[in-house]
């Protein structure tokens, strides 16, 4: 099982590329609804989670497709 867990995060343990720089910001642009639902909720923690969120779920596609990609 660790070994798969290995081959899964290797991705983000190699030197910084282009798609890391990608990743990283379509990563930064959950800013976008985040604000919004911030605003409209008067909530900046839950603003902060959304933006985790949408950040957390960019990277792991991304993972997930490159574990399939190599598999």
């Amino acid at each position: 099982m660790s070994d798969k867990l290995k081959k899964f995060w290797a991705p983000m343990r190699e030197e910084f590329n282009k798609e890391h720089f990608i990743i990283n910001i379509m990563g930064a642009l959950g800013i976008i609804p985040s604000g919004w639902i911030g605003r409209e909720l008067d909530n900046l923690w839950i603003s902060w989670g959304v933006f985790f969120l949408w950040w957390a779920l960019v990277v792991l596609i991304y993972l997930t497709y490159r574990y399939l990609k190599n598999k």
